[in-house]
């Protein structure tokens, strides 16, 4: 696949660490294990103790990513679904939902809002999410374990 990377996409990994193989390798990992609204897509993997996610689009061999983010906490499952969304999971071709998952960090589990898919039981987080509210928990989080 070729990769090429919006100004966007360089800024926020550049803020946030990622690597350009990283996000490649959830890219090319995804296969159907994807959501997609019309010609973008989300993609997450599990990269050391991240969850890295690539938002991007793609015309054949030719990707261009988007955006890039990640967060630390890790997914455990769905509690809440709500109304359908625009997404689409690749996979069984499912309508995703607005809802709810659990996630853990550091022996804490808290609910947060994501896109979730009930009968394959997989969530994704949405960037404003993972760099907001997630990594204000896990900063408050790490502090009080110190």
């Amino acid at each position: 696949m070729a990769f090429k990377y919006s100004d966007n996409a360089k800024a926020a990994m550049e803020k946030r660490g990622l690597k350009e193989a990283d996000v490649e390798a959830v890219i090319n990992g995804a296969g159907d294990d994807r959501i997609y609204n019309g010609s973008e897509f989300i993609a997450k993997k599990k990269v050391g103790d991240l969850t890295v996610y690539a938002y991007y689009t793609q015309k054949g061999d030719a990707v261009e990513v988007l955006s890039a983010y990640a967060h630390a906490m890790v997914i455990k499952d769905i509690v809440l679904e709500g109304n359908d969304t625009d997404w689409k999971y690749c996979k069984n071709g499912n309508v995703v939902k607005a809802g709810h998952s659990n996630l853990e960090y550091v022996g804490a589990v808290r609910s947060a809002p994501s896109l979730v898919e009930p009968s394959s039981g997989e969530s994704w987080f949405e960037e404003y999410m993972a760099n907001g509210a997630l990594a204000t928990a896990e900063m408050l989080f790490k502090q009080k374990r110190a």
